[in-house]
């Protein structure tokens, strides 16, 4: 036989808490609609050691003695009642450890079958129903109804009893024995009519409650939190277009003005009826539901700023973009510049404390709940910003201009790369890469602190990307050939000079000028092999040349500043020259000027040592420094090579002309070389001749060529570089040396 469920199957909650001894007592009846179903129906509290009869048929079964315990009673029923067959089987099925985990898998009701004696003495198939009934301690409370199995009953009542339970009709033993002693509030509405309302819900939460639905209180008396205003929504959309059941989990606020989360349900009743039947429960999760929360806090969020992590701002930016495609959105990227020296130099604590600020200020200047932000690790973060590339300058002056002012006792200066998102499905972590790709191209920079990554970085991201690929390789199989410019001067034409120049003869992309590569070379380190190299190949052009019994001039060589981090290195190029038995001086070491912003104790103690060990230094580029005096002055070197902006400048107009001519002037009085570069017309060279400089190197009288051709250039012909008439007079006015030899070539 089918055993009817409680009024709600589905809500065990709805049934007893608290023990109903009191209702038993006159206050609660037995309903008539199910004396014909349950002869006995008790409830029990094992905690406590109670039970109290709620009903009791005594037409075929005698009552049991009111006076008695809950174990005494079950002790009478198994001697005195329970069939000697059943007993043990009864026994163990009415205890909380086997309740509690029948329960656990059919959380509505268990029952058990068994025999058990009549008043005549003989035995009744009987069925023992137990419902859970939480109490507000042990919760080991159940409500116990027993059903005799051999009463005729038609299949008709049955059903009509089902029907009776689950349309919510049993209101005294329900509302009374069930609803009111749980922790679940109920109400139920027809229409607009309010049928039930648990006493609790206006006893808990704030608004007038008479007679008025409870949607419509807690909207209209400003009880729902203005924030789940939209899950509030949503749940009543569902309601309106006719979805059955529903739930929501919402603040409410309580009589003392503090909000609460709440759980609310609503499940529509078929009654067979025209009118819309609903029952709703209410369930107070504020503890569990806070407790979720700082869970999900600690797993979403950065302790330190509160900022998300990496992962979920990730995951949010991605369900962001997507769900919005045709707006407008920029990753940002940026760091701290010097942060580590800030920690060593300050504290921990003090590093923290500008993380956490700046996290505060970057929560001041978002403007909507769709720009969020995260800490990616250490001093990096990260934010999406609504709009376009002036919507992110703004953010990035604003937060500069702040933290200009952060301190007084040390400088916070951020980088900053922005990708504008053009393609929503673009994963997130990916326009983040992007972003740093940008921001390395400003990152140390002293004017700008900012870049986009555009189509012009991406292209130039995929050159150098395509050149790092393969720069390896193209060392080990000698594909970066030597080439060199010869140094003339200019009075007589003859080389007296080179300088050592690197190109790149790809085996596909043909031969490759070293600025495509020089200067990714420099900033991933790369430069110091390639120096090497370079270095070494000239000590082999130099050596083949001295075993061929030609006289050849010295090869400056182009050096890094990188170099200097090495203390190894006068030992390095001192082992170099001995292995090809050179003359130090042969291999003259160029420095570019504009790359030395201090003079540090250590590089000058390197070229002190290399100088001693008869090492030549050339200052290359000078004046496109910022501080080419000082250089000059503490320095130790040899030859100044001016930079081809002197030269176009010294002729065509007049400050260039002074500027340039004193410069000459300062290097012969520092007992210096000078070679002027860039030299590519005649008016070029006439200018230096009568300046004071008689070295010149540039396209005016030769490209650079590779070693072969050079040698042909410098010691087969033995023949010296056509000299203008207007320069020839020049040097015969000033009494410098020129050639009466046929010359190589004429312009």
């Amino acid at each position: 036989m089918k055993i009817p469920p409680p009024a709600n199957r589905n809500n065990s909650a709805s049934l007893p808490k608290g023990p109903l001894a009191a209702e038993a007592a006159g206050e609660v009846s037995y309903p008539p609609d199910l004396q014909s179903r349950y002869f006995d129906i008790c409830l029990i509290d094992f905690e406590a050691d109670v039970f109290s009869s709620v009903y009791h048929n005594p037409a075929k079964f005698a009552p049991t003695a009111p006076q008695l315990s809950l174990s005494e009673k079950l002790g009478k029923d198994l001697a005195e009642l329970v069939h000697p067959d059943d007993a043990e089987r009864f026994a163990c099925f009415l205890t909380p450890q086997a309740l509690q985990k029948s329960l656990a898998n059919t959380p509505t009701f268990t029952a058990q079958a068994l025999r058990i004696r009549a008043m005549d003495g003989a035995y009744h198939r009987v069925q023992v129903v137990v419902f859970p009934a939480p109490g507000r301690g042990s919760g080991q409370m159940y409500l116990v109804c027993t059903e005799d199995l051999e009463q005729p009953q038609t299949a008709d009542a049955i059903s009509h009893e089902n029907e009776v339970l689950q349309r919510q009709k049993l209101d005294a033993l329900r509302y009374k024995a069930v609803v009111d002693h749980t922790r679940t509030l109920v109400f139920e509405w027809s229409g607009k009519d309010l049928t039930y309302l648990s006493l609790r819900i206006p006893e808990l939460l704030s608004g007038n409650y008479d007679g008025r639905n409870p949607f419509d209180v807690w909207r209209e008396d400003d009880v729902l939190y203005v924030g789940d205003m939209e899950a509030f929504d949503t749940c009543l959309a569902r309601l309106a277009l006719g979805i059955r059941s529903g739930e929501m989990t919402i603040r409410l606020r309580r009589r003392d003005g503090q909000y609460i989360w709440c759980k609310v349900t609503y499940t529509k009743l078929d009654d067979g009826e025209s009118n819309e039947r609903y029952i709703g429960t209410l369930n107070d999760v504020d503890a569990a539901t806070r407790s979720e929360q700082a869970l999900r806090m600690r797993a979403e969020h950065d302790p330190l700023t509160g900022a998300y992590n990496t992962q979920t701002f990730f995951e949010k930016i991605d369900k962001l973009i997507k769900s919005r495609p045709n707006e407008q959105y920029c990753i940002l990227r940026f760091d701290v510049a010097g942060f580590k020296a800030i920690n060593e130099s300050f504290g921990l604590e003090e590093g923290n404390r500008l993380l956490r600020g700046i996290a505060r200020l970057i929560r001041q200047r978002l403007i909507s709940e769709k720009e969020i932000f995260a800490r990616l690790t250490a001093d990096v973060f990260a934010v999406c910003l609504t709009g376009g590339s002036e919507r992110s300058l703004h953010f990035v002056q604003a937060l500069s201009l702040r933290l200009d002012h952060y301190s007084d006792t040390f400088r916070v200066k951020l980088f900053f790369g922005i990708c504008p998102v053009e393609n929503p499905r673009t994963p997130a972590h990916i326009l983040c890469d992007w972003a740093y790709l940008a921001q390395k191209t400003v990152k140390g920079s002293d004017i700008v602190n900012f870049a986009f990554y555009d189509d012009a970085l991406r292209k130039r991201l995929h050159e150098e990307s395509y050149i790092t690929d393969q720069m390896y390789e193209a060392l080990e199989k000698h594909q970066f050939k030597l080439f060199l410019q010869p140094k003339v001067e200019i009075s007589s034409g003859r080389i007296v000079g080179a300088e050592a120049l690197v190109r790149w003869q790809h085996p596909t992309d043909g031969l490759i000028l070293p600025g495509r590569f020089i200067p990714l070379f420099e900033r991933n380190g790369f430069i110091m092999r390639l120096d090497a190299y370079i270095w070494e190949q000239t000590c082999i052009t130099l050596r083949t040349w001295l075993d061929k019994k030609y006289d050849p001039t010295p090869i400056s060589v182009n050096m890094s500043r990188l170099h200097f981090n090495d203390d190894d290195l006068p030992s390095r190029l001192v082992s170099l020259m001995n292995k090809y038995n050179l003359p130090r001086h042969m291999l003259e070491l160029e420095l570019t000027e504009s790359a030395f912003f201090a003079n540090e104790p250590r590089l000058v103690r390197l070229m002190d040592e290399l100088r001693a060990a008869g090492f030549v230094f050339s200052m290359d580029d000078f004046g496109t420094g910022y501080s080419s005096l000082s250089t000059l002055r503490d320095l130790p070197f040899s030859v100044v090579k001016l930079d081809r902006a002197f030269i176009s400048d010294g002729t065509t107009n007049q400050r260039g002309q002074i500027v340039a001519r004193n410069t000459i002037a300062l290097a012969h009085d520092l007992d210096m070389s000078i070679v002027a570069e860039g030299v590519e017309t005649k008016e070029h060279a006439r200018f230096l001749l009568n300046s004071g400089c008689n070295c010149a190197q540039g396209f005016y009288y030769s490209r650079p060529v590779d070693t072969a051709e050079f040698e042909v250039l410098c010691f087969v012909q033995e023949k010296a570089f056509w000299v203008h008439p207007q320069l020839k007079a020049d040097a015969i006015r000033l009494g410098l040396p020129i050639s009466t030899e046929a010359p190589i070539r004429e312009y």
